[in-house]
């Protein structure tokens, strides 16, 4: 080696930076705030508004959705105008307001202004964090960013599983509720930013484009605002997931006028100038390959993300899951035996079997199969999918078990649980590193944005599944009294377990398991099928008893639908995307190019 040679080679480093501190304290209290709020949201909404399944869950998908759609809002205004820090503890206040309002609120109009706001600051926030992991090396310890994020990932679980596991155990206390529940993550969000701010002396920062942004950052904020608005009159006219393609067509094509048009020239010239970085030339071709990558990782996330506070949740409310985790004990541990889990907790699961699967397979699987054949983050992407396909097999087997009365054990999904959260370490980690080392310096930060837009499409996907599966229905009278029974247009095709939502001003009240009455709302069963009387029994669709009503029902203010994905029918569905993408992904693969991008020394 030349001596010009050894002086242009940064001497190799092992320590760790000194603001990864703080970042992963500050990772471990956000996860906890967000995972607490989105542990309990459709429970909350299912057993507080009374809502139907299908709406506490496509709701519930769409805070989602819109949570990792503002990535793209975040990372441009990181990129551009604020850089990293700033935009982080902006952002983070908007964040703490919207939990807070969850906090507060009681009602659905409050539910969706502090799902909002949350949903903008931690969408605003998420791809600057994680980049700001790989912004603290160089190529002197570059070979330290997987322990790192290894790291940071590891504080993502463990924040997650601590607050999957309260504030479910808070919602359902009488003695504590919603304010309670969503009040605790607000206070750790409120945590999360002071431990940021403490850390600021620490960070190595990359600078943003504009030096002096002036009130240029409020000005794009509310032309990205101006296209939301558009794209949410688009939702009510048609469904979620095209409003979001819409959105994100928008965007696209704003920027295309910018650097095609004489537009571009009112533009500050670092806007301008970072406009012509991203989207032309060589940049342009790698946003273009990635975002067909992260195109196949959506279809994951629509998956996935129903096991967090969602579709599994609601499967776990059925009494006929057995939620006693120590039950197969016997008479050996009394105390172990009783304990029984509420539906939401069981998602903890997943971060548990992640802080045990990580080691395992970079020390184990990943060495084993690499003695077989290379082991390239395209083909662990390419194995989760299949594997990911392969969980919704078992919860679509649990649902059948449900639906046609059988008892089935918790430890069955929590088997699917272990199935999908080999597949995320497969899938999410792997795509969490690939895509930092993908991007150029520059563009790291919408880079990682691009990926979590893969959560929002996936989460717009599942929204629109569970909107457009509901199948409206005539009832012409409810009888009332110890049982209740609808009177349908006709009863063709209708099985007993399937789900019926009654909804509307229909002036039937029900008496509630506690005893406490409620209007005849959300989500029941049916129980019996009369089909001379073109009659339905609904039952409770927790316990399966008969539901007790009374009062007069008006047919001209109900609102009463059923599913056409009935059953298991809506998880094989899924189990059935995820297998067809994942064949589509190997042709894909095998034309993939790859081009790694790390910080240089100063």
């Amino acid at each position: 080696m030349t001596s010009a040679t050894a002086a242009a080679a940064p001497a190799r480093s092992d320590k760790m930076p000194s603001g990864i501190p703080f970042i992963v304290v500050n990772e471990f209290a956000e996860r906890f705030c967000f995972y607490g709020v989105n542990a309990i949201l459709v429970q909350y909404m299912i057993q507080f508004l009374h809502f139907g399944d299908a709406k506490a869950q496509g709701w519930q998908a769409m805070f989602k959705s819109a949570a990792y759609l503002f990535p793209l809002l975040g990372a441009m205004v990181s990129d551009i105008f604020l850089a990293k820090f700033r935009t982080i503890i902006y952002f983070s206040i908007v964040y703490v307001i919207g939990c807070t309002t969850l906090a507060l609120g009681s009602t659905p109009a409050m539910l969706i202004v502090g799902m909002f706001l949350m949903a903008f600051g931690t969408g605003g926030i998420k791809p600057c964090v994680s980049t700001n992991v790989g912004d603290q090396f160089t190529s002197a310890n570059q070979h330290l960013i997987e322990r790192a994020f290894s790291y940071f990932y590891f504080s993502i679980n463990l924040g997650s599983s601590i607050s999957i596991y309260f504030c479910p155990q808070l919602l359902s206390d009488p003695d504590y509720g919603p304010r309670f529940a969503f009040g605790m993550p607000a206070l750790m969000m409120a945590l999360a930013t002071l431990v940021f701010w403490l850390g600021r002396s620490r960070f190595a920062i990359v600078p943003a484009a504009m030096a002096r942004p002036g009130l240029a950052p409020l000005g794009f904020i509310a032309y990205f605002l101006v296209l939301l608005a558009i794209s949410a009159a688009i939702f009510l006219a048609t469904n979620f997931l095209f409003a979001l393609l819409m959105m994100l067509a928008m965007l696209a094509l704003s920027a295309a006028v910018c650097l095609k048009t004489p537009v571009g020239k009112a533009l500050p010239k670092e806007l301008l100038a970072w406009l012509e970085r991203s989207f032309t030339g060589e940049h342009l071709s790698i946003v273009i390959r990635l975002s067909f990558l992260f195109l196949f990782v959506a279809f994951f996330w629509a998956l996935w993300d129903q096991s967090n506070g969602n579709s599994w949740t609601v499967q776990a409310q059925s009494g006929l899951m057995d939620k006693h985790l120590f039950g197969f004990l016997g008479g050996l541990f009394p105390s172990l035996v009783n304990y029984e889990m509420l539906p939401a907790q069981l998602q903890v699961v997943n971060g548990f079997y992640v802080l045990g699967m990580i080691p395992i397979f970079t020390f184990g699987i990943y060495p084993l199969m690499g003695k077989f054949f290379a082991v390239t983050p395209l083909r662990k992407i390419g194995m989760g999918f299949f594997v990911t396909a392969s969980s919704f097999l078992i919860v679509a087997w649990i649902e059948q078990r449900i639906q046609t009365g059988h008892v089935v054990s918790l430890w069955w999904q929590i088997s699917a649980y272990g199935v999908l959260t080999a597949a995320e370490v497969l899938v999410s980690i792997t795509c969490l590193e690939y895509s930092y080392k993908q991007a150029p310096p520059v563009m790291k930060s919408f880079i990682m944005s691009l990926f979590l837009v893969s959560t929002s499409l996936g989460n717009a996907l599942t929204a629109t599944v569970n909107d457009l599966m509901v199948e409206p229905l005539q009832a012409s009278s409810v009888e009332t009294g110890a049982q209740t029974w609808a009177t349908m247009a006709s009863v063709d095709g209708f099985v007993l377990g399937q789900k019926i939502d009654f909804g509307g001003d229909n002036g039937v009240s029900i008496t509630e398991i506690d005893g406490n009455a409620a209007p005849l709302a959300g989500t029941f069963l049916i129980g019996e099928i009369d089909p001379a009387g073109k009659r339905i029994r609904l039952i409770d669709k927790v316990e399966r008893l008969d539901v007790t009503s009374n009062g007069v029902f008006a047919a001209d203010k109900a609102d009463v639908s059923t599913y056409a994905l009935v059953g298991p029918v809506y998880f094989l569905f899924f189990a059935g995307l995820m297998g067809a993408t994942a064949v589509l992904f190997i042709f894909f693969a095998m034309r993939f190019r790859e081009r790694t991008f790390v910080r240089e020394d100063e």
